[in-house]
């Protein structure tokens, strides 16, 4: 299947990037890829080629008529996803109660291949690095206990373009979510 590498994303709040930057600015002499404000995002649905996507974000707009906005809480920052082998830094905490069931059921209005991961991380990745980075580094460790918190209230299909430089993202709909707690 040809078409645009898309993926579905909760795009982080003011003040959730404002907490990325600040954490940045004490972190700075880390050799790694600063994801941009502008770029931070919580992913729900990966990365997959989509030749459809003005039925993807009318699906997404239906699914956030019927999602109320996420309160969330990041309570660490540390290397990962694989402690042996990092490839990132990311700020991880308990996802809301609701958010498993809502992955789900954007994955299935989305139409994209696969199945959702049968449990759910919150996670939002601030900075990215090779191997060869993280070598250089040392054996750095990275364990800050952090209080990050934030309203997720929109979603958001992106494009992903991929460049030697590092991954590029463009926005081709977001909507608001609008519905209520349950």
């Amino acid at each position: 299947m040809e078409g645009r590498r898309v993926f579905v994303g909760l795009p982080a709040s003011r003040e959730l990037a404002e907490a990325a930057m600040e954490f940045r600015w004490r972190h700075r002499e880390l050799k790694v890829r600063w994801v941009k404000p502008e770029n931070l995002h919580l992913t729900m649905v990966p990365p997959w080629p989509c030749a459809a996507v003005d039925a993807v974000c009318r699906a997404l707009q239906g699914a956030a008529a019927s999602q109320a906005p996420f309160e969330v809480t990041f309570e660490r920052v540390s290397f990962g996803p694989d402690s042996r082998r990092p490839r990132l830094v990311w700020a991880t905490g308990k996802a809301p109660a609701a958010m498993p069931d809502f992955v789900r059921r954007l994955h299935a209005a989305t139409g994209a291949p696969g199945e959702p991961r049968k449990s759910f991380l919150l996670h939002l990745t601030i900075a990215r690095f090779n191997s060869h980075d993280f070598r250089a580094m040392g054996h750095r460790k990275l364990h800050e206990q952090v209080m990050w918190t934030g309203t997720l209230d929109s979603i958001c299909l992106y494009e992903s373009i991929l460049k030697s430089s590092g991954a590029e993202y463009r926005e081709l709909c977001r909507f608001t979510l609008t519905g209520r707690a349950f």
